[in-house]
């Protein structure tokens, strides 16, 4: 799959490339992971940014497939995306999210990091890829 085909993820920009989750439709999981593998397979490394997850409302069988999939994927996780960052504009919203944060960072093999807003998040984003290089 070519990064110009994506549907889910807006990789206009990459290495930047952007989730929206208050766009994504039940049922998405499936090409979600198709898009996930074919961002495993660049060369590149890069980093996910994703819009303001407060008014995401997610499917459970779309967040079970997406969970048993970036499980199978750490390792190439590890490799290939240099960080997830996450907006959360509400402060203790975020701080809760931030706690969390650690141990699925862990878990995942990525840096994950909550910040306040979009410009934070491409601020951020930029500088995990630059420390990787």
């Amino acid at each position: 799959m070519a990064l110009d085909d994506f549907k889910i993820h807006d990789t206009r920009a990459f290495p930047i490339v952007r989730l929206f989750p208050e766009s994504l439709p039940a049922g998405y999981s499936l090409l979600w992971e198709e898009e996930m593998d074919a961002l495993l397979g660049q060369p590149t490394p890069f980093v996910i940014l994703m819009g303001n997850t407060e008014v995401a409302v997610e499917a459970h069988e779309d967040r079970k497939r997406r969970t048993l999939w970036l499980k199978r994927n750490r390792d190439g996780l590890e490799q290939r995306c240099k960080g997830l960052v996450g907006v959360q504009p509400n402060a203790v919203k975020r701080l809760v999210m931030q706690t969390h944060s650690a141990t699925l960072s862990a878990l995942f093999k990525v840096p994950l990091r909550i910040v306040a807003s979009d410009e934070e998040a491409e601020a951020l984003g930029r500088a995990l890829l630059a420390s990787q290089e």
